[in-house]
């Protein structure tokens, strides 16, 4: 890691699995949501930092072991940043996304944490695996969260990754959800990094067409799961002009990367302005948003379809 604070040993691959036998263990072993994540009562996170990244990831059925991807490419993600000096003062929050609708735990999220401190909280999340097969996932509740729940008094300009496959729920209690992302987008530079439905591909043209709808040319499609930390360094490198498309392929031919991964990472992003762009209208968590459920808890389970 070249004195990165974020050292940890990964080890070998499972046998026929993209992560190692290090995450296998790690996650398997959890039966349940650590209380610690889970969002309940009137649970809310600050960071002071001037660069907050949040790693939102779907952890149902179809999605859940690219949590494992993630926990071994972590300390490549934290290392890169520190010595490429992306970032001058980042930390890291995840959110592991489920369904509200049938789902124990659907909301899980971390604290922000810096350096080796992350895996203390990425061990508590529970890869439940669940979800409901309608194609959507409860996304609206974790944009929900980090819009009115997260404060970032000092923030300059953080990231927010969406990962995952499905679709968000267009209503929550009858309130339409596009204006929770709209929201978010203020508050982050947000992406999501979409793998293709595979249940169902009449599904996943409306999947990407709903995304498209909020986020634009930030819908960035990716079919490697072992690519994902590339991109999201890619695109933290292009939107705080840190590096152009042409240095930042320079840079992962330099870090051992394959020609076919490179070529993947870059035509992944190539479509994403590379100038930074003013965010944070509002540095503080939103009281509401369009009068959104202002008498009820909306992170309550609801009933099973």
């Amino acid at each position: 890691m070249g004195g990165s604070s974020y050292d940890r040993n990964v080890g070998t691959a499972s046998r026929g699995k993209t992560y190692s036998r290090k995450a296998e263990e790690e996650y398997d072993k959890n039966t349940y949501a650590d209380s610690a994540v889970l969002v309940s009562g009137d649970r809310r996170i600050s960071t002071e930092v001037r660069h907050p990244i949040v790693i939102a990831l779907d952890v149902t059925g179809s999605m859940g072991e690219n949590t494992k991807i993630m926990f071994d490419k972590i300390p490549m993600f934290w290392g890169q940043i520190e010595q490429k000096e992306f970032l001058s003062d980042p930390a890291i929050s995840f959110a592991a996304i489920g369904d509200v609708y049938c789902d124990e735990a659907p909301t899980q999220i971390t604290p922000f944490e810096k350096g080796i401190k992350i895996d203390d909280w990425l061990k508590k999340i529970w890869l439940e695996g669940g979800g409901g097969g309608q194609a959507m996932e409860s996304y609206d509740l974790i944009a929900l969260f980090y819009t009115t729940r997260c404060s970032m008094p000092n923030a300059e300009h953080g990231f927010f990754f969406f990962i995952g496959d499905e679709g968000y729920y267009p209503k929550l209690d009858n309130q339409p959800t596009e204006p929770i992302f709209k929201a978010l987008t203020e508050k982050f530079d947000t992406f999501f990094i979409h793998w293709p439905y595979q249940q169902d591909i009449i599904a996943d043209r409306r999947i990407v067409s709903d995304w498209k709808k909020i986020l634009g040319e930030r819908l960035i499609i990716l079919k490697e799961p072992k690519a994902i930390v590339d991109v999201m360094l890619g695109l933290i490198a292009m939107r705080t002009g840190s590096m152009g498309l042409d240095h930042y392929a320079r840079d992962m031919k330099k870090r051992g990367q394959s020609d076919s991964r490179i070529e993947t990472v870059i035509g992944a992003i190539e479509v994403v302005e590379t100038e930074a762009i003013e965010i944070y209208q509002s540095k503080s968590p939103a009281k509401t948003i369009s009068g959104l459920l202002p008498n009820r808890d909306p992170f309550r389970q609801r009933k099973s379809w």
